[in-house]
């Protein structure tokens, strides 16, 4: 049953336990509903069937269909007048499934949605016999339902899918930082050109040079070389790694070149700095 605790709403739910760490919860819920809060670690992603008002504490009321709660923000949820009862589907997502599935970053930029164009809508990519389904089943009655187990499973795959490209980002900040927490996070792959960077983003070479250098006070390929060469040095200080390896590990065709960039910046060779480090 639902932990949507209210006197003053009448609600029924169940859960669908699909992974360890993913749980979705249909509930039918009418009138002004406070939202439970999230355990530590757990966001909770949440879809009306049809337009509600959300209150939260540091925003104006909004009427939509789609919106997060975390942390220990309270929020209440209203349906509009022509709606009776609304149906809502909660999924919790805790951290450690987002991590094993290589997803928390893609995720952490979600936490204010009005940043995003548009995220798909589990209501609308049911068929018509399925949405029917839902609309007037006791939510009680669902959880034995495979197809609608699989629909979910679908779009959730569709969902996260999305968050993986920065199209549908729409605030520029979050576009840079996109790219940092895709292609700076590891170096053992290439990292894309400026020209391809920029058709990913949907934006000009020149809107991207400025943006970036704006926001990490450098050009791009200086920023990038800065953060290869200081994941050397601590791969050189720790001494999980020689200077060849390190090497190979950047994707340098001979040590030779990575030598001269990291003297370049630390102003000894790799081979002193991690002596130096002993």
């Amino acid at each position: 049953m639902s932990t949507i605790h209210n006197l003053n709403v009448n609600f029924k739910g169940t859960t669908f336990n699909l992974e360890q760490g993913l749980d979705a919860e249909f509930i039918l819920m009418s009138g002004k509903t406070l939202l439970p809060l999230p355990e530590p670690g757990v966001t909770y992603l949440w879809e009306s069937s049809e337009l509600v008002r959300v209150h939260r504490s540091q925003q104006t009321i909004q009427a939509k269909t789609q919106f997060l709660s975390f942390g220990d923000e309270r929020i209440e949820i209203e349906p509009l007048k022509k709606y009776k009862t609304v149906r809502l589907l909660r999924l919790s997502v805790s951290t450690e499934w987002l991590i094993e599935n290589n997803l928390r970053d893609s995720f952490a930029q979600i936490k204010n949605l009005y940043d995003f164009v548009s995220l798909p809508s589990f209501y609308e990519s049911l068929d018509s016999q399925l949405l029917a389904l839902v609309r007037n089943t006791d939510p009680s009655r669902l959880n034995n339902n495979l197809r609608l187990k699989s629909a979910l499973f679908n779009y959730l795959n569709s969902y996260f899918e999305v968050l993986k490209s920065p199209k549908v980002l729409k605030n520029d900040r979050l576009k840079i930082e996109w790219v940092v927490n895709n292609y700076m996070l590891q170096f053992e792959q290439p990292i894309p050109t400026i020209t391809e960077l920029s058709n990913q983003l949907s934006m000009s070479e020149s809107k991207f040079k400025y943006l970036f250098k704006e926001a990490f006070g450098m050009p791009f390929y200086q920023y990038y070389q800065q953060k290869r060469m200081n994941e050397a040095a601590e791969w050189l200080k720790s001494g999980e790694l020689n200077v060849t390896g390190v090497s190979q590990k950047l994707g340098y065709s001979h040590p030779i070149k990575f030598i001269g960039q990291f003297k370049k910046l630390f102003g000894v060779t790799p081979l002193r700095y991690a002596k130096g480090k002993e």
